[in-house]
């Protein structure tokens, strides 16, 4: 026979296992890997691996620390989704300031914001595809600043810009349709990597990687699209910057 005791235990575990399975629900949904705590917070990955897997609940310190990372808390413990949290990942055009969410969480208040200008120009990943070389800023989007911090502690954030990818030959990297979030403080190919490069007033998203007798090859990325170029120093080619995040999740 099941005593009242017994049924509240039964009760508090199920809601353990459930906080757990949200908790790591989130972290996945902001790109997060438990070890990344260590570094906020102080949290052992060991500790957060327990948290999700139910065998026990996360400290009311540990949400404390981490909110401004992007984590909805209310749904961790509810169940409930906050509001606006579930507006589609590449919603971003309308309004002007609208937030993206997923992979990019939206900042947790006003000192976490940064907004990163969109542009107009678009990165052809395939042929047929016109871009604008023009830097036109279509609308500025919020991201939390201490996301960019963590996943891209490298980049200057004042040199951020989100550009439009189009194409089929980065498929497997970039999706057409996809954000790509590019460092323009970049002009100079120092690593391998993904780039967002300017030639016969056209923009191109290409994978660029030097090889042993110093010259750079340009690759796609989609091994049904067999696309490779060698720059020999005759080509007028400018790097405008390289790409350090898609905006499918995706890092570079």
């Amino acid at each position: 026979m099941t005593t009242k005791r017994d049924s509240k235990s039964l009760d508090l575990d199920s809601l353990t296992l459930e906080t757990g399975r949200r908790l790591k629900e989130e972290r996945l949904r902001l790109g997060l890997k438990a070890t990344d705590f260590e570094n906020h917070g102080g949290w052992p990955a060991s500790t957060v691996y327990g948290w999700e897997s139910g065998k026990s609940s996360p400290k009311s310190e540990f949400y404390a620390t981490t909110a401004s990372l992007g984590f909805d808390i209310p749904y961790i413990i509810t169940g409930k989704r906050s509001q606006n949290l579930s507006a589609p990942v590449m919603d971003v055009l309308a309004p002007r300031r609208a937030g993206l969410t997923g992979p990019a969480p939206k900042p947790a208040h006003s000192e976490d914001t940064l907004y990163i200008p969109l542009l107009s120009a678009t990165g052809s990943m395939g042929p047929g595809t016109e871009a604008l070389a023009a830097d036109v800023v279509m609308g500025d989007v919020p991201i939390s600043l201490i996301w960019v911090q963590m996943n891209l502690p490298r980049s200057r954030p004042e040199a951020l810009r989100l550009v439009h990818a189009y194409g089929d030959s980065m498929r497997g990297t970039l999706e057409s349709g996809d954000f790509a979030l590019v460092d323009t403080d970049i002009h100079s190919v120092d690593i391998d990597g993904v780039y967002v490069l300017e030639a016969h007033q056209r923009l191109f998203i290409k994978r660029v990687r030097q090889r042993m007798d110093g010259r750079y090859e340009i690759s796609s990325d989609n091994p049904a699209i067999k696309q490779t170029d060698i720059l020999n120093g005759g080509h007028e080619v400018r790097i405008c910057g390289m790409v350090v995040y898609g905006w499918n999740g995706r890092r570079f």
